[in-house]
């Protein structure tokens, strides 16, 4: 039985309060990585319900003959401020491909090349893209046909402990051949960044140096940092799915994490460390970058201004883009490459009606006075 193939379109996202590059688009629904910490698994869930294709674990491809003729009729539209997307396709914001599936699913986009269709398309125009992803070996080994492509690549990895690895990311490529097809795609020269999300406390305290000298052994530029999120509200599948971490660690992590919410944001939908704990990776890794001369990101939502910039997803070595100017993070590091016409974009992609009927820039202003006081 073939893959499933269907056709969705870009879309801008909710995290356009905080985030310069709100802008994304998966080539797959559905993950088979199974990771333990995932955000998206809700997404996956419902991906895997719906579709009668189990031979390929419920993926579903998205198709690239039809995202060019989406491409071709939004370059040739006037700007309509109620299709977010298009504006930020036409103001050319970096397009995020592997928010919520990895574009590389093994096994799988070596044979279907849904990714491989959708990056050709977006390279005819010579599109800004950041690809994230946690198997670079598949895309390293078709990368040599985009030579000078408009590419910046995240891959994601937390650690160089093979045994932790395999205990947070069952189904993901192990450590080593991440950094081996890092390696390829620098020797190739494409500018490739690491992203370290979640980064697991306290294990992250020991790891770091180790993986901060192997990542500047394989030729990246930057890498990032994010801290583990819990999410208050889980069913108990996903409770036992995550308790795996503690296990290893030998901790009950939901709790250590619960216990930590009294220094974290009230009304939060997650569980987060307290800001000193915080503190501890954020400035280690700060440190580390400068020893190593790596740039370094804080992508996490404590010290903000700690980092290199605003772009936290290495997309300043991309070509000819813009972003959006008026989220919080733009705002403290006085971006200058924002788009006025994406800020003038209608607010319809908000789960709940609070900021329905504003533009980005009216919700972004009202949330961020508090955040910059």
């Amino acid at each position: 039985m073939d893959l499933e193939k269907k056709f969705w379109k870009p879309s801008v996202t909710s995290q356009f309060f905080h985030c310069p590059v709100p802008f994304h688009m998966d080539t797959y629904r559905g993950c088979l990585y199974n990771c333990s910490y995932c955000f998206a698994r809700d997404f996956v869930t419902f991906s895997r319900r719906n579709s009668e294709h189990k031979e390929f674990q419920y993926l579903v491809g998205n198709r690239a003959d039809l995202l060019k003729n989406w491409i071709e009729r939004t370059l040739k539209k006037e700007y309509d401020y109620n299709k977010a997307e298009e504006v930020a396709f036409k103001e050319r914001i970096p397009l995020k491909i592997g928010a919520t599936a990895d574009p590389f699913p093994r096994n799988i986009e070596e044979k279907e090349r849904v990714t491989y269709g959708a990056l050709k398309v977006l390279h005819e125009y010579d599109y800004p893209v950041e690809i994230q992803t946690k198997n670079p070996e598949v895309l390293a080994s078709y990368a040599e046909e985009f030579i000078g492509a408009n590419w910046t690549i995240a891959v994601t990895l937390i650690s160089t402990d093979e045994d932790f690895v395999r205990v947070c990311e069952p189904q993901a490529p192990t450590a080593k051949s991440r950094l081996d097809a890092i390696k390829k795609l620098t020797d190739l020269g494409f500018y490739v960044m690491v992203k370290i999300q979640p980064a697991i406390y306290p294990k992250i305290l020991t790891d770091l140096p180790e993986m901060v000298k192997a990542i500047k052994e394989a030729g990246v530029w930057a890498f990032n940092i994010e801290g583990l999120k819990i999410r208050i509200t889980m069913p108990e599948s996903e409770r036992k799915i995550m308790q795996t971490i503690g296990e290893y660690l030998d901790m009950d992590i939901r709790e250590f994490y619960k216990n930590e919410r009294q220094f974290g944001a009230k009304g939060s939908s997650d569980y987060e460390l307290s800001p000193t704990k915080k503190e501890e990776f954020i400035f280690l890794a700060d440190s580390l970058a400068k020893e190593y001369g790596l740039k370094f990101y804080n992508a996490d939502n404590h010290l903000v201004k700690v980092g290199a910039g605003c772009e936290c997803c290495g997309t300043e070595v991309l070509r000819d883009y813009k972003l959006l100017g008026c989220d919080s993070r733009s705002i403290l590091f006085e971006n200058e490459k924002g788009s006025k016409e994406l800020e003038k974009c209608f607010v319809n992609f908000v789960r709940n009606n609070t900021h329905k009927g504003k533009t980005i820039c009216e919700a972004c202003s009202c949330k961020n006075g508090g955040y910059l006081k």
